[in-house]
């Protein structure tokens, strides 16, 4: 057998006029371990076991995608448990997340294997029903749930102190996006709300008159994109973590309309993104960021690149056009992504990400650790960041599993040369930790929250060199 004589396996050598071959193994199953661990942790409510935001999110993204080829139909509901803070004020708060792990039990067992169970937040849960649910089953579902609230809880068996209300959306083959799933959910919860106690309500367009909303709403976008106010750039500083020096900033865009009000970034990003205007959105932004930051010397500029950007086939040269009309140095520009995005990303994009990189712009994988490809990534494509998520650092001085994984990505991270950024940093205990762990990099409300160019020079003050012209 002949093998080559640099393959990336093997290698043949001869001792002493007799042929070897030379074999080098790795094992890589503590990597993937790790790697299945923050998949689970990322997608997974720490306290209850269930299903989390980011999984519900994702699991209305995939029903949404996949509309076109298999129209079935399913249901939401979103469900919350009324004056929560009460049952920890009276029980305490041990006594409460025993309550909130009794009450997702609960749903499981109601829903058994027709649906997810999630907990989305402290007292937040949803259900998705699948399996092509009729209305009159979905609403014969509601109305267990409501007998099952009747029986009171372990901790709580005086009397039934626990209250619900919950919102139901029913959607199916029509062109609907998660967000908008959600949305409609949340309006249908709010109605239950308004209505009382141990309620649940329908979403229907007699609630909210979402499509003459949406339209309003996507039309005010639009013209806010074209006038000079409307969309401004608020800075939330990166800081290394070995001098606490503030080295980067990541851009975050904002709305202010003047009818509107200020609208939240979730609602007109996820808006712009289904409508396209994320492209004119994403230039706006990058150049307005581009003359707020330039003058000053040595400091980064971290910006979001959604997927729809990425999937332009002029993403490159758009970017490099408007670096060149800025006069930005490509060197002091981040492009951050998440897993997803890269991973759904075809070879033009890839392309132009790689083209990107040789002229000196930085790429960095936001949200590290949610996505589907998580290490295995890291060795696919290059990249100079990568982003712990929230999600991890919120837990990482109470969960050990937690704790360990961090760790583990940022010795890996350190490993293979790159900044290991944890993002959600809020107290000294997780500030400590990330140090010690070995994060390169820290950003969080601990430091500062995202503000405007002019409270950023302050903030920086004397840190930073400040060009004569700002």
């Amino acid at each position: 057998m002949t093998l080559p004589e640099n393959d990336a396996m093997c290698s043949r050598v001869t001792l002493e006029q007799r042929h070897y071959i030379l074999t080098s193994i790795m094992d890589i199953s503590l990597l993937r371990n790790s790697e299945a661990q923050i998949r689970y942790l990322a997608r997974h409510d720490v306290l209850t076991g269930l299903p989390n935001r980011t999984a519900l999110n994702e699991e209305l993204s995939q029903i949404a995608a996949q509309r076109m080829y298999r129209p079935e139909t399913y249901a939401l509901f979103l469900l919350n448990l009324n004056d929560f803070n009460y049952i920890n004020d009276t029980y305490g708060y041990q006594a409460g997340d025993a309550i909130l792990c009794e009450f997702g039990q609960r749903l499981r067992n109601e829903v058994g294997i027709s649906g997810i169970v999630s907990r989305i937040g402290g007292d937040e849960f949803s259900i998705i029903l699948r399996d092509s649910p009729t209305s009159e089953m979905t609403h014969n579902l509601a109305l267990e749930i409501l007998v099952m609230m009747r029986q009171p809880f372990t901790l709580t068996r005086a009397n039934p102190l626990i209250t619900l209300s919950f919102g139901i959306v029913m959607f199916g083959a029509e062109n609907i996006t998660a967000g908008e799933i959600m949305r409609r959910g949340n309006t249908a919860l709010l109605e239950a709300k308004q209505r009382g106690k141990n309620v649940f309500s329908f979403y229907s367009e007699l609630l909210d008159a979402s499509t003459v909303s949406k339209r309003i709403m996507v039309k005010a976008l639009a013209e806010s994109l074209s006038r000079e106010g409307d969309l401004t750039c608020v800075y939330q500083p990166i800081l290394r973590s070995r001098d606490e020096k503030v080295v980067c900033v990541e851009a975050l865009a904002r709305w202010n309309h003047g009818v509107l009000g200020a609208v939240s970034p979730v609602q007109f990003i996820a808006l712009a993104e289904e409508t396209g205007l994320v492209i004119q959105l994403g230039e706006i932004v990058l150049r307005q960021a581009c003359r707020d930051i330039k003058p000053f010397n040595q400091l980064n500029l971290a910006i979001n690149v959604s997927a729809v950007q990425l999937g332009e086939p002029d993403f490159g040269a758009r970017i490099q056009a408007l670096l060149a009309e800025e006069g930005f140095p490509t060197s002091r520009l981040e492009l951050e992504l998440t897993e997803t995005s890269v991973m759904n990303a075809n070879s033009t994009s890839l392309s132009h990400l790689m083209e990107l990189r040789k002229l000196g712009v930085k790429i960095s994988l936001d949200d590290f650790g949610t996505g589907y490809s998580s290490l295995s990534l890291l060795k696919d494509i290059s990249v100079d960041s990568v982003k712990i998520d929230r999600s991890f650092v919120q837990y990482v001085t109470e969960v050990n599993d937690t704790a360990a994984i961090v760790t583990a990505v940022s010795q890996l991270g350190n490993k293979m040369h790159l900044n290991v950024i944890a993002e959600g940093v809020e107290n000294q205990l997780q500030k400590s930790f990330l140090v010690s762990a070995g994060c390169s990099h820290l950003q969080g409300y601990l430091f500062s929250r995202p503000v405007p160019v002019d409270v950023l020079k302050t903030l920086l003050g004397a840190e930073m060199d400040i060009l004569a012209s700002s």
